[in-house]
């Protein structure tokens, strides 16, 4: 047997600590699953058994470069991952890529991480520009063109902005009235705003703030419920700790996920949805999110490559994720040859109904119906 390091700029303090701490144990979890099976078998009697080597960059960009920088200076790790989170991801990449390493990416859904790197990142996560597509599909499915939607931007925000117009883009594509309202981090009282979109008739809000903005929004509607509001999505609202903040408030509330512990689909590599999730909740005692899905499925990739290329060569690793077409748990993966973007993985659509996150869209996946926001408050 011989081992090997897998490298993480984690994310455990600072701003974005939560969504850190929840992908840092989704792979912490798949490397002690690969230890624990004898290790990652490349060919004959050869097992290779991962290692993990991490620094705290308290979602701080500058410190997710120096934390990058050590890793592959001082530890010489074999495998880069990318932290939790675009900026951080970015800071990563741009270390990385004078040192001309590639980064192994499942937190960072910024679309210039993939335009600006020219091939050095392998990504398995929807892009942000994407983020909304699958709601506004739902609301086209609904309600067809009658559908007015209303995007919260968050002021400043690079990833914000790319999910907003993103949105709005594509519902203007399917003939869908949309128009963006930028708002403050930090706000609280949402009626100067949702004011002015009460007077443009809208029925849809979309809201991609931070978690505490989006849940900020959340609790203004729930104590101050806009009649001409059937349908709230808020990026927060796929994660448990919104409802773990709202309770019962957090009933009617939609998102988009990159991932549910529900989802029911045939896999090719790895364990199902039900059997990772089982396995993380018998681990840390709650049922995980997307994010620690999304690192542990980012684990998993990485053991098929090293299997089927027999080692662990980052050429022959990227050639491999080119042209390798799979399902996981998390869902498909697939990557473009010429943009290096991943167009494999497809959104879901989820709704806190009676104090659980259901799949409301696409039908072939949902276990629940789309109800509206009055319904459920």
């Amino acid at each position: 047997m011989k081992s090997f390091k897998i490298g993480l700029p984690a994310t455990l303090s600072g701003r974005h600590a939560i969504q850190g701490r929840e992908s840092f144990r989704g792979i912490k979890l798949f490397i002690d699953h690969v230890k624990a099976s004898g290790g990652i078998k490349t060919g004959g009697r050869e097992f290779l058994i991962p290692d993990l080597v991490f620094y705290d960059d308290s979602s701080i960009p500058e410190k997710t470069r120096e934390n990058t920088l050590l890793l592959i200076e001082k530890d010489r790790v074999d495998i880069l991952l990318g932290p939790y989170s675009s900026s951080l991801t970015l800071a990563c990449v741009e270390a990385a890529e004078k040192a001309q390493r590639i980064v192994w990416n499942y937190g960072g859904s910024l679309d210039d991480i993939s335009l600006q790197t020219r091939g050095r990142v392998v990504s398995s996560i929807t892009e942000a520009s994407s983020y909304f597509h699958p709601v506004v599909d739902m609301i086209y499915c609904h309600f067809a063109e009658a559908a007015k939607i209303s995007v919260l931007r968050l002021a400043g925000s690079q990833f914000s902005k790319t999910v907003s117009e993103g949105a709005m883009l594509y519902a203007e594509k399917l003939g869908i009235s949309a128009s963006i309202y930028d708002f403050n981090s930090g706000t609280r009282d949402f009626s100067s705003v949702l004011g002015r979109i009460e007077s443009r008739a809208t029925s849809c809000v979309l809201c991609c703030g931070r978690m505490q903005d989006d849940i900020n929004l959340a609790i203004w509607i729930s104590k101050n419920f806009p009649d001409s509001l059937f349908m709230v999505a808020t990026l927060a609202a796929a994660v448990n700790e919104f409802e773990k903040r709202l309770g019962q408030d957090a009933n009617g509330f939609i998102s988009t996920s990159q991932w549910e512990p529900t989802l029911s689909l045939s896999v090719n590599f790895g364990p199902s949805p039900k059997e990772f999730s089982e396995k993380f909740t018998h681990a840390y005692g709650y049922i995980p999110d997307y994010i620690a899905a999304q690192s542990y499925n980012m684990g998993l990739i990485i053991k098929k490559f090293i299997q089927e290329t027999g080692g662990l060569d980052e050429k022959a690793l990227w050639h491999e994720a080119l042209r390798s077409r799979f399902t996981t748990f998390y869902g498909d993966f697939l990557t473009d040859q010429k943009t290096f973007r991943q167009i494999g993985h497809r959104m879901l659509v989820t709704q806190w109904q009676n104090g659980e996150k259901k799949i409301v869209f696409p039908q072939k996946y949902s276990n629940s119906r789309l109800t509206t926001l009055k319904s459920q408050v």
